[in-house]
């Protein structure tokens, strides 16, 4: 599902971390629902669930197109489920959804909506399964990963896990095997302690992450898969330290150079206590390095990687960033958020 609503706010940074406002006076965003950051294009998604929230988009702390109501273009549609968004090309707006019609009527399906908010299209990728999408505007093209339903069948093939689309529906390229991940296609089952499917495309690589196993891939253009780890053990270890336990696996993003970095909701069972914490991992090496830490009553929220530095969401209003510029740990100041 898509991520939980958060608790808490900062007390402490970790090493080598400062936090700013994204711009002096900062715009109030004006949240419609969850949610949903889109680490390849870098846009900031809110979705809700019923007619009343629609979906909004940001860039920065600006509003991007106008707001998408799937309920009005889908007569009888009683639950929509965003998977994935990605922004498109002129402010259009790309959405994997499942749509419940009620009665055993589901669809799964791609959506695009242009900047004023109109459907242009509605389109299946079958066989493919869209539980993460990408558009890349490097090759005017969108990247859908996940599973096929020949997943179960005897003998089935080694089908491709993602799938480059142009935006005309045409197939350019089958990537990366099912065969790569543990559990082939049944890898992108989601949940609170796994979190939720991810996909960064850039210019050189691709990056995605599946939850069942906790995998994390990256590849070049072409799929060839150059580091593989499950980070079970990792976040394992993390979660346990100071007699913590994990509870929720929150956002996922990775960095140009391939580090995966991930917010995990850690809880303590001897005081009841809840703690934030954000972590970058070594996809090669293995190797964790602590971002920051957020404890019981925090206010800072992990939502992306935005220009090489780490994005958060205040009250679920305001932007912040954080710069691992400075050297020595530095405490929060509030007069540089206020």
């Amino acid at each position: 599902m898509l991520r939980a609503i958060r608790l808490f706010s900062l007390l402490l940074l970790g090493p080598g971390a400062t936090l700013y406002n994204l711009q002096a006076g900062a715009q109030a965003l004006n949240p419609t629902g969850l949610e949903e950051w889109d680490p390849t294009n870098q846009v900031l998604f809110f979705v809700g669930g019923s007619p009343a929230f629609p979906i909004r988009a940001y860039t920065d702390a600006h509003q991007r197109g106008a707001d998408i109501n799937i309920f009005k273009d889908f007569p009888g549609l009683q639950e929509f489920y965003g998977t994935s968004l990605t922004a498109g090309p002129e402010g259009a707006t790309l959405i994997a959804a499942i749509l419940n019609f009620g009665g055993h009527n589901i669809r799964r399906v791609i959506l695009t909506y242009d900047s004023s908010g109109q459907l242009l299209k509605t389109w299946e990728p079958v066989p493919q399964y869209a539980e993460a999408i990408a558009y890349s505007k490097d090759d005017d093209a969108i990247f859908v990963l996940g599973d096929r339903d020949v997943r179960n069948a005897p003998n089935a093939p080694d089908y491709p896990l993602l799938v480059e689309f142009t935006l005309e529906r045409r197939v350019l390229k089958n990537m990366i095997p099912a065969s790569t991940l543990k559990d082939r296609g049944d890898s992108f089952n989601q949940g609170g302690e796994i979190g939720q499917p991810a996909l960064k495309v850039t210019k050189d690589h691709i990056y995605f992450y599946a939850p069942t196993n906790r995998e994390v891939v990256m590849c070049d253009r072409n799929g060839v898969v150059l580091a593989y780890r499950s980070i079970s053990d990792i976040v394992d270890k993390i979660s346990m330290v100071d007699r913590n336990h994990l509870a929720q696996i929150h956002h996922v993003d990775f960095s140009d150079d391939g580090d995966i970095v991930l917010e995990l909701l850690l809880g303590n069972d001897r005081n009841n206590d809840y703690m934030l914490e954000v972590v970058r991992i070594n996809i090669k090496t293995g190797e964790a390095v602590p971002v920051h830490k957020d404890f019981n009553g925090g206010r800072f929220g992990f939502v992306g990687l935005k220009d090489s530095q780490y994005l958060y969401i205040a009250d679920g209003k305001t932007l912040y960033y954080q710069s691992a510029g400075a050297q020595e740990p530095v405490p929060l100041d509030t007069k540089q958020i206020d």
